[in-house]
């Protein structure tokens, strides 16, 4: 795989991954109402979720340097984020706004096709 290219997918996905999770943790009403508006708000759900993402979010910005973690990490985050798509596809009628809910699951399929592909790469750099 193409070591700079890897490397900015990869911070890009981390730092997505980070920041959304300090959003979740800090701002759960706003987060919720932007993002995750599935019915009545869960405010520990939501935290919950935050520090999912910021796990993932932090083992995919250490994999940046650290090329040996980029594999395992990178499975971890396609097996988390491809479930949490089905998640959404499963839940689509509840979502508030289908809109929302239909471009939330469009871009966790996307996204998790991108991990899926980095990680399958990132075998070669193990």
């Amino acid at each position: 795989m193409r070591h700079r290219l890897a490397s900015v997918a990869i911070a890009a996905f981390g730092g997505l991954f980070a920041v959304l999770g300090i959003w979740a943790a800090v701002g759960s009403g706003s987060f919720a109402r932007a993002l995750a508006d599935f019915g009545p708000q869960d405010d520990h759900l939501v935290h919950d979720f935050g520090a999912a993402s910021i796990a993932i979010g932090a083992g995919l910005l250490l994999a940046v340097r650290r090329t040996s973690w980029r594999t395992p990490v990178l499975v971890v985050a396609t097996t988390w984020n491809g479930l949490h798509a089905v998640s959404h596809l499963v839940d689509l009628a509840e979502a508030r706004s289908l809109v929302v809910g239909i471009g939330e699951a469009v871009l966790l399929v996307v996204g998790t096709g991108v991990l899926g592909f980095l990680a399958f790469a990132s075998r070669e750099d193990a």
